[in-house]
């Protein structure tokens, strides 16, 4: 603490706490926040959210605690919910020291058991083809042994000691971090997690138990709470129940990622509908190279497929899609399923009254899962009928459904649906193109033989010949309407509100939009800012 603190600490005996901005700030990812809690006894310091960086990976292989601190000076931590920019740094942090608990919702942490170590894998393949690439780039940089020639000038690289290193974590070290997970934590209970330190949890409506995180700092008179949105979802998402109020709060952090835009209302199910119909329709004529057609849903594993596959089954019940064969390609998102069939009650009251009626709302009836790699290698074959495939990715940036672009793209007969947001520099982003993400409607982008596409994968040029269709509907964030919603619901005005996970557009609007329709203090921190919390 610096000496005006310890001058103050010293005089009055009055807790203090500091807030360390560590992640999020003027970026969309990596969530983490170091809270200090300063008494005459201790100092207590636990961390809030702990996500990997995926706008600069390399962020995240540097020293991001402040200058003195290490892993193992942190007593615990606090995680919202179970994305990887929120969750995704455990295992980096237990890997260099930390040996506190770890305190989430159950169903986060059933999540993660799967989540965690999917990410390790993903880590350890980055690092090896890092290293095949150095192993490559020394190769070419080797020196001219042709007898009587002259020595070339070795270029300037990077050293390879930058380009090959160890993965961040491994899939082991992401197994060993789950054990400092404490199971059994509800929603709308409160915790006592350290003297003067206590948590809540809610329910924010953005994926299987995400929660509101509400802290409570401090003890007496001089108690003060911090509430930390997490991320909370739309108003009425599919699947989950709704946003829940929070009375109020001394201080509130939020999410921005949609805090300039407002999401279209309309009808999901009847443009999915008509978008799948469509292709139905032309998949029902078999090419002699490529068989039957085949209609790709890039979706992500936690949430987005499990919805997918609720909408369709929907569909297929109401008659108004065929009841086609459904193939959910990805393993993980076979295991999420489970993990949402599990905690069921944590879905809204329809997804509940289906359960209680027998029904399983993630099946179809011509349902098929793959496990094994072998049956799904056996999808990209020329198919004996129409059939749906949904798989992970969302941004067919990795995973099963990669390879399956690879073989259905040059189809005429197939279609490749994306239903969400496609990050700059992913396939799913080339394939939709500017006009698609420029117009929220569904949008469909043909191929013909005079100006064909071609995208590569795996290094490979492949022409794209099937039909492009994009929707925007199933995104799991809230818009400016839905976090203004929940926070007119306080019943006082908090001291100070401050905004992360946003771009620079996001937070702007953001802040403007409280600022005017609120009247509440905000601020929008930088990276490594500190905030004392009295």
């Amino acid at each position: 603490m610096n000496k005006r603190e310890l001058k103050r600490l010293t005089r009055t005996g009055q807790a203090f706490t500091r807030l360390h901005i560590l992640g999020s700030a003027e970026q969309v990812t990596g969530s983490m926040m170091l809270f200090e809690h300063v008494t005459r006894e201790r100092v207590t310091r636990f961390l809030l959210d702990v996500g990997l960086t995926v706008e600069n990976d390399k962020a995240d292989f540097m020293n991001r605690l402040p200058s003195g601190i290490t892993p193992a000076d942190i007593d615990f931590i606090v995680i919202s919910h179970a994305h990887i920019d929120h969750s995704g740094y455990l295992p980096r942090l237990t890997k260099l020291g930390f040996t506190g608990k770890v305190y989430m919702t159950d169903a986060t942490a059933d999540l993660l058991d799967i989540m965690l170590p999917d990410s390790g894998f993903l880590q350890e393949e980055a690092a090896r083809k890092n290293c095949a690439r150095a192993e490559r780039q020394k190769d070419k940089l080797g020196d001219d042994t042709t007898v009587g020639a002259k020595p070339k000038p070795r270029r300037k690289s990077r050293s390879r000691a930058a380009i090959c290193s160890e993965p961040l974590y491994t899939q082991a070290d992401a197994k060993h971090s789950l054990t400092f997970i404490q199971r059994g934590m509800n929603l709308n209970t409160r915790y006592e997690l350290a003297p003067e330190i206590a948590v809540k949890f809610t329910e924010a409506g953005h994926i299987l138990g995400a929660a509101v995180v509400t802290l409570e700092l401090g003890a007496g008179s001089k108690k003060r709470t911090f509430c930390f949105t997490g991320n909370i979802g739309r108003s009425e998402m599919p699947l989950l129940q709704t946003v829940a109020a929070v009375k109020s709060a001394d201080y509130v952090m939020s999410e921005s990622t949609y805090g300039n835009r407002v999401h279209e209302k309309r009808d999901r199910l009847a443009l999915l509908a008509d978008i799948l119909n469509r292709a139905i329709e032309r998949a029902k004529t078999p090419s002699p190279k490529h068989g039957y057609g085949v209609i790709l849903i890039p979706a992500f594993a936690v949430g987005r497929g499990q919805t997918l596959a609720a909408d369709i089954r929907h569909l297929q019940e109401e008659g108004r899609i065929p009841r086609i064969k459904v193939v959910v390609d990805s393993p993980m998102m076979i295991r999420s399923t489970e993990v949402h069939r599990k905690h069921k009650y944590l879905l809204n009251a329809e997804t509940q009254a289906l359960f209680a009626d027998g029904v399983d709302p993630f099946r179809t009836a011509k349902h098929v899962e793959t496990m094994d790699r072998a049956d799904s290698q056996a999808l990209d074959e020329p198919q004996s009928e129409p059939m749906i495939i949904i798989g992970s990715s969302g941004m067919a940036a990795g995973g099963r459904i990669v390879n399956h672009l690879k073989a259905k793209l040059p189809g005429r007969q197939n279609t490749v649906v994306f239903v969400g947001y496609q990050g700059t520099g992913t396939l799913g982003n080339q394939l939709i193109g500017k006009d698609a993400r420029r117009n929220v409607n569904g949008t469909t982008i043909e191929s013909n033989t005079q100006n064909v596409r071609v995208v590569r994968i795996y290094g490979e040029p492949v022409k794209v010949y099937a039909n492009i269709e994009f929707m925007s509907d199933y995104s799991a964030h809230g818009d400016v309407e839905d976090i203004l919603g929940w926070m007119r619901k306080f019943e006082r005005k908090p001291k100070q509100v401050f905004l992360v996970h946003g771009d620079d557009e996001a937070l702007t609007g953001l802040k403007e939009s409280i600022e005017k329709r609120l009247r509440w203090n905000v601020t929008v921190p930088k990276a490594r800012d500190v905030f004392t919390l009295e």
